[in-house]
């Protein structure tokens, strides 16, 4: 009888734990054949002229480039029997590599030969997700095209990864149950540096979206340098994080558009984790870590849920594909419901509101703005209370704001004293402080004086209302509106619910 065999007629013991698990799960009738092929046979880039356009921000290029790298060399210490060296060598030379980036991309087969000859079948997977990744960028950082244009091909893209059998499903899945297996949680518990280097890729890959979507080429760079930095100093060393994190938390925006995309980016790294977890277990065989690795595949692909909508689904299985309120882009987590989710440095959240004033948000946009600091972003209803939210929070900050033109989004960012830049020349803004429910109408920004004084015309209230200049306006704070309700409950991650 083979380990696996055993392990499935009882409870196991996870790996330096003393609380019982759950039977290790099933290897289901239908795996795709496809999955006992060990040849990595790669797909390469749709052809289009906006490949490699990621290179016009060079430093971005770079990081993202080297998080193949580190990955690679995890997986290899792992399947070489060096995850000893783990915390240590690898981590060192994993670390080496991230400060010192690549300036091509490189091949992970060549710093993974062996986790490749071994599981040739998931590196199809990984890599033709990451050539999501990277052409998404590219048509985000190529110059010369409309946001609609890109936005058309955003869909062609997602048409044509879609299309191969190595694709990931675009549909929310339940987190909390994609990491309640008897293996799950082991590597981050064993090697939790090396984790925190995962999740920081993960964050770089989440967050940049937001940093693209619907910003002129020229606004990208700037917000690198912020978000650049944070990568480095912060986000890449963090070992306290709760859970991965979320394309939808990141980059809020992107995912309410593009959806099945965000989706597609958490279960790839939900999978990530799974592998993870699985490669990091000394009780189970070779033969038996293989087989695990199809199962948690099958698991996360589109042939599996083919048919299935989102928003629909069994509560906390394979199938479930319900997502919170006002959030399609992200699948539930641990403790979620409909209303409610956890965010890790956030606390409980209602997704459908305002994260400033606790105001429902409106159904369509554009609408709002977007506030994104300290390694978070968050969505408000209007200008205002992205302004004053920023302020609540220390070191530099990057807000992203509709105005009266629809293709002209306000990028401003934030120096260490809160003073502010623009992107657009001449901003001017309305805040004429009122009822909050209604502060849509008297807190907003315009990408001139004239079209601050047409809007105002329209609106009899606004009788009199003065332009502010973005020095006059960033002087203004009007601190937490009474409307703002905090969510009081337990960290859902922490034992003995704590917060």
């Amino acid at each position: 009888m083979s380990v696996l065999a055993l392990i499935l007629g009882a409870s196991m013991l996870r790996e330096d734990s003393t609380r019982l698990q759950s039977a290790m799960p099933k290897v289901p009738e239908n795996l795709p054949r496809w999955l006992n092929s060990r040849g990595a046979d790669h797909l390469f880039y749709k052809a289009a002229p906006y490949n490699w356009a990621i290179n016009r921000i060079p430093a971005f290029a770079q990081d993202m480039y080297a998080t193949g790298v580190g990955h690679a060399m995890a997986y290899e210490a792992l399947v070489t029997g060096k995850k000893g060296e783990l915390e240590s060598k690898t981590f060192a030379t994993i670390d080496y590599v991230l400060k010192n980036p690549p300036s091509k991309p490189i091949d992970e087969a060549a710093v993974s030969p062996r986790f490749v000859q071994k599981y040739g079948y998931l590196e199809k997977v990984f890599d033709w997700a990451h050539t999501l990744h990277f052409q998404t960028i590219d048509v985000f950082t190529h110059p010369g095209w409309s946001d609609a244009q890109k936005e058309a091909e955003i869909e062609r893209l997602w048409t044509f990864y879609s299309a191969e059998p190595y694709a990931i499903s675009g549909l929310p899945m339940n987190m909390e149950y994609l990491d309640s297996f008897p293996y799950s949680g082991a590597f981050r518990q064993n090697y939790p540096k090396v984790n925190g280097l995962f999740w920081g890729y993960h964050w770089l890959q989440t967050v940049n979206y937001d940093m693209l979507f619907r910003v002129p080429t020229a606004d990208q760079r700037p917000q690198y340098s912020l978000i650049g930095q944070r990568y480095h100093e912060n986000e890449l060393y963090k070992t306290d994080r709760d859970f991965m994190p979320m394309t939808a938390e990141m980059s809020p925006r992107f995912a309410r558009r593009f959806p099945q995309i965000a989706n597609a980016f958490d279960n790839l790294h939900m999978l990530h984790d799974n592998v993870n977890d699985i490669l990091a277990q000394s009780n189970l065989s070779e033969a038996d870590k293989a087989t695990q690795v199809k199962v948690a595949i099958y698991r996360v692909l589109a042939s599996t849920h083919k048919g299935e909508e989102p928003g629909e689904g069994e509560e906390k299985t394979l199938h479930d594909h319900r997502f919170p309120d006002g959030m399609p882009g992200m699948g539930m987590m641990i403790g979620s419901d409909e209303n409610t989710m956890y965010m890790s440095g956030m606390g409980w959240m209602d997704m459908s509101e305002c994260a400033h004033c606790s105001i429902s948000l409106p159904e369509e946009g554009p609408w709002g703005a977007t506030v994104s600091a300290e390694g978070w972003t968050m969505t408000v209803r209007c200008i205002m209370c992205a302004r004053d939210m920023a302020a609540e929070t220390p070191g530099r900050a990057i807000i992203r704001a509709a105005t009266e033109d629809e293709n002209r989004l306000l990028v401003m960012i934030s120096d260490e004293e809160g003073n502010w830049s623009s992107n657009i020349k001449g901003i001017v803004f309305l805040e004429v402080f009122g009822e909050h429910p209604n502060c849509s109408v008297w807190s907003r920004a315009f990408t001139s004086r004239s079209a601050f004084e047409k809007f105002v015309g329209t609106v009899p209230e606004l009788k009199g209302a003065k332009a502010l200049s973005l020095e006059e306006w960033s002087k203004l704070n009007h601190a937490t509106p009474d409307t703002y309700t905090k969510i009081d409950r337990p960290n859902p991650y922490r034992k003995g619910g704590a917060k």
